[in-house]
């Protein structure tokens, strides 16, 4: 590296790679740069941000020759707000580019040279995909260049800006969910600026409105609103929302359901702590295939509907069960994978921590008409110690699906798996870097990777979604070891 460089200077580079999470990678006298808002192809001026021993950090200032594949991103907060990495690459390219990090990702942590990966599989639409969006409100808004003067200084309702907690970009709409919920999104900032309700400040957590979350049932097309306020101006708020949900009806926006969630903590994140049900059952409805769900507040459900369909039938065809299999689902969650999958096998366990997510699984099997699909409420790093009590009670499981969190799977849990050892295991993992980790432990004691399915689930972001089969390929010290 060139001693002489510093945070702050200016250097020249050619951007040759897209790194996963979406920076351009270049490199210099023998040294790499991840470089912001990078694209392969360009020639940019980057901003040192930040040094380290063997890598900087930077982001583009200026673009000295642009990409091929360089296009205009649609989106005007493109480059201000976080949401979006690579809406200004041309779609085609960002899929190809997806592909070929899981490819490096795989073979870098994981060892995994000769594993089969399949192109990743691209989105159908890549704009309005989602069908959950949350926006926070704020005091204290994020300026540019390109606002109006006659602009409210003390008044945001939309993104957080990257990497600051206190400051919030305000927008108009998203083009990442659908124009119906950007008209409610707009229509609702207006109402809430007619009220002389002021949004809550971070720095010293006074005000009333504080986040917007709003979900839709992109096939039902059911909708959720849900305003989370603070405990502060309870009465006058109240008002202001019956008033706020009056005038939304007559927007003739219905199926609609809408609440009013309270919540002091003083974290950056939409949790309730009390509800009011202010319109409708409090739930909305979605449709995967022929299966319908049933959507709580504060339940996960996949983002993204239509690859979400995508997903489940890339699990189904790795799994490629038998009538007579039973599955395990770890990580059930609402219960969406296993009863996707129940029609096509004898038995699904799903074994999930969270009580509520337990309650709506078994609620959307009930919904499906489905009596060979349950759920028990357990903490995964431990259910698997008493591996032969869940084999005695369900039966041996012939293919394991895992779908963790993005922290990845506990330590113990794999073990309790590889003690268990099915005979597949079908791994679906929203951080790559970590499914490398935890693959490479499956493999060293009793697996092979036979085959990996990337689905890009977020256009225009870093984001990857991966299915991992693994094969058991003979019998060890963990087998049956009880």
């Amino acid at each position: 590296m060139n001693t002489e460089l510093k945070k702050g200077a200016l250097i020249e580079i050619d951007i040759e790679d897209l790194a996963f999470g979406g920076r351009g990678v270049a490199r210099l006298d023998n040294f790499v740069w991840f470089v912001e808002r990078g694209i392969p192809g360009q020639r940019v001026a980057a901003r040192i941000r930040r040094l380290r021993k063997n890598y900087g950090e930077g982001v583009v200032e200026q673009i000295i020759k642009p990409s091929p594949h360089q296009i205009k991103p649609p989106c005007p907060y493109f480059g201000t707000c976080g949401g979006c990495q690579l809406q200004h690459l041309q779609y085609e390219i960002q899929v190809e580019f997806k592909t070929k990090q899981i490819h490096d990702i795989l073979s870098r942590i994981g060892g995994f040279q000769q594993t089969v990966i399949h192109p990743t599989l691209p989105a159908d639409e890549i704009y309005g995909y989602r069908n959950k969006m949350e926006f926070t409100f704020s005091e204290r808004r994020w300026k540019t260049q390109a606002d109006p003067p006659e602009k409210l200084k003390d008044f945001a309702l939309g993104l957080h800006m990257p990497g600051r907690f206190d400051k919030v970009l305000d927008i108009d709409g998203c083009l990442l969910q659908s124009e119906r919920c950007n008209t409610i999104f707009l229509t609702t900032k207006k109402m809430v600026l007619e009220t002389s309700l002021k949004p809550y400040n971070e720095k010293t957590h006074e005000g009333f409105w504080r986040f917007l979350v709003i979900r839709e049932g992109k096939q039902t097309k059911d909708l959720m609103i849900n305003f989370f306020t603070t405990n502060q101006d309870a009465t006058k708020g109240e008002k202001a929302l019956d008033q706020i949900v009056h005038q939304l009806l007559d927007n003739d926006l219905e199926p609609m359901t809408i609440l009013h969630s309270k919540t002091d903590r003083r974290g950056q994140a939409a949790v309730c702590e009390s509800e009011r049900l202010l319109l409708g059952t409090g739930k909305i409805k979605e449709r995967i295939h022929d299966k319908v769900f049933e959507i709580s507040p504060s339940a996960f459900f996949q983002t993204n509907t239509m690859q979400a369909q995508k997903l489940f039938d890339a699990i189904a065809d790795l799994a490629d069960c038998r009538r007579s299999d039973i599955v395990y689902d770890l990580y059930s969650g609402t219960g969406a994978i296993g009863i996707s999958i129940a029609d096509k096998v004898e038995q699904v366990l799903g074994i999930e921590v969270i009580e509520s997510a337990v309650v709506d699984a078994k609620h959307n099997a009930e919904l499906n008409n489905l009596d060979n699909v349950q759920f028990v409420l357990a903490d995964m790093k431990n259910a698997l110690k008493k591996a032969g009590d869940l084999i005695k009670a369900y039966g041996a499981p012939d293919t394991v699906i895992l779908d963790p969190p993005r922290g990845g799977t506990h330590p113990r849990t794999i073990q309790g798996l590889l003690r268990l050892s099915p005979p597949k295991i079908v791994y679906v993992s929203c951080n790559p870097t970590i499914l490398a980790r935890d693959l490479k432990i499956l493999c060293e004691h009793l697996y092979t990777l036979k085959a990996v399915q990337p689905i890009d689930m977020f256009p225009h972001t870093g984001h990857i979604e991966v299915v991992a089969l693994l094969i058991r390929n003979h019998e060890s010290v963990f087998v049956r070891s009880f």
